[in-house]
């Protein structure tokens, strides 16, 4: 069974959707929300669908309601999680039908502590317009020693890690936490998500990926919604600078970012970290 964890923050006229997209899949244990001080009446919200879900949905909220970010949220919800496996939703999004029994399979046939999918991308009233194929959709072109463009869907879970990591360090592929299916285990080890506004999600993929075996599934798994709130799109230059914090910090600690030719390949190429 997988607990499902959702940091809720103004996105009210989501959330039943991305409650209800959780609850309908079998495999799905609970369901734990927290706000993080909406002030669109998200708690309302929350609050009844606690009550339609009474048992598998509940909120681990106490009466702190004020903004403190996304990393302190998921980090108290991780905590508060009954199951081992647990699975990010952001408030905005949604999960494709039994994605867990998707994911479950990958995890059966491999001994794994991460995974992730495939993406569907939906615009503000729900409609999917789009996709993101992990590596197979980059942000930008690959070095040609990472090009994955002879590689079809079917060969993402048994890539290598080694070059999963390579392409991780160029660019962050995985997307979204939303797109993420961990350990608590591995969460503990790697210890948890770190206070980065942008790139939370980026810098916990690439210390699990050092930490753990990993496996990509070739399935879409998560639905990402676009909208004009995302905070992703707030600003290209604060984007820029925490990403170049978070690799900086990695060197701080000594990282093995540079172990192979493959990964010095996908930092060399890395946009974020270009002078300019």
């Amino acid at each position: 069974m997988f607990s499902v964890l959702i940091p809720v923050f103004n996105h009210s006229k989501f959330l039943h959707q991305a409650v209800e997209s959780a609850v309908r899949d079998p495999l799905v244990g609970e369901v734990l929300l927290v706000d993080d001080g909406s002030r669109d009446g998200s708690q309302r919200v929350i609050q009844a669908l606690c009550r339609a879900y009474s048992g598998r949905v509940r909120d681990i909220g106490d009466t702190q309601r004020d903004n403190r970010g996304a990393h302190v949220r998921l980090n108290e919800l991780v905590a508060a999680a009954r199951h081992e496996w647990v699975a990010v939703l952001n408030s905005d999004d949604a999960f494709v039908p039994l994605r867990f029994v998707a994911a479950a399979q990958v995890i059966r046939r491999r001994a794994v502590e991460f995974v992730s999918g495939l993406l569907l991308v939906m615009d503000h009233n729900g409609t999917v317009f789009g996709r993101k194929r992990g590596w197979l959709d980059p942000e930008y072109q690959f070095p040609e020693a990472l090009n994955p463009a002879a590689e079809l869907p079917e060969c993402h879970e048994t890539a290598g890690r080694q070059v999963f990591l390579a392409r991780l360090l160029n660019q962050n592929f995985i997307a979204t936490t939303s797109n993420m299916i961990f350990t608590r285990t591995l969460f503990d080890r790697v210890g948890g998500f770190r206070p980065y506004r942008y790139c939370h999600d980026w810098d916990f993929a690439i210390r699990a990926t050092l930490a753990a075996e990993i496996a990509w599934c070739p399935q879409y798994l998560t639905i990402y919604r676009l909208h004009g709130t995302n905070t992703i799109a707030e600003s290209k230059e604060k984007v820029r600078a925490e990403v170049r914090r978070m690799f900086e910090q990695f060197r701080t600690e000594g990282l093995p970012l540079e172990a192979s030719s493959l990964a010095c390949a996908g930092l060399n190429a890395n946009q974020y970290l270009q002078a300019g």
